[in-house]
């Protein structure tokens, strides 16, 4: 399938949680079997942003405003002058005031059977790989797991609880699920 970022959905979420042959984030569960294919995406956009106007243009302002003050007393040419400095001025601001950054953004691409298509988003690549390969152990695995993957912290958490019994009130002595 081809890994096209318009398509599909992003999804902002801070969990996503495998509960047995489930996959739940957000108000979503799906089950794992019903997913076709995960993988990795750049989601990494360029943006320009106006750069702040620094000190020099500030004071090269108030230089100018003296000048031109400065002009009445000394004539037409003097004013010519300042007003080339000024055309310059601007000029060199005008180039000099957009930056641009790269802002980092990956995501984790899950295309369902049916064709669905959705984009769990965050800034961590590592993160983001480490969720694919654990969904991936999950998919080829037999063994109900719990997993919950904190987008917010970047945090894993295995729980070993599935298929467990509950047991209410008080219990002395170890409890097991298997025998």
């Amino acid at each position: 399938m081809p890994d096209e970022v318009s398509d599909p959905t992003e999804v902002k979420t801070s969990f996503l949680k495998i509960r047995g042959k489930t996959l739940i984030f957000g108000n979503v569960v799906y089950q794992i079997d019903n997913i076709a294919s995960i993988g990795l995406v750049n989601l990494s956009k360029n943006t320009t942003e106006k750069k702040p106007m620094s000190n020099v243009f500030i004071a090269l302002f108030v230089i100018l405003i003296l000048l031109f003050i400065s002009s009445v007393y000394y004539g037409f040419f003097s004013k010519i002058i300042v007003f080339i400095i000024a055309i310059g001025a601007w000029l060199i601001y005008d180039y000099n005031k957009t930056i641009t950054k790269t802002i980092e953004k990956y995501g984790m691409t899950i295309y369902t059977n049916s064709g669905l298509k959705k984009i769990l988003v965050s800034r961590d690549k590592e993160f983001i790989k480490k969720v694919i390969l654990n969904l991936y152990s999950v998919m080829n695995s037999n063994e109900p797991k719990a997993i919950t993957f904190n987008f917010e912290n970047k945090s894993i958490e295995i729980q070993n609880n599935i298929g467990s019994p509950v047991v209410s009130g008080n219990v002395e002595g170890d409890v097991v699920s298997r025998v």
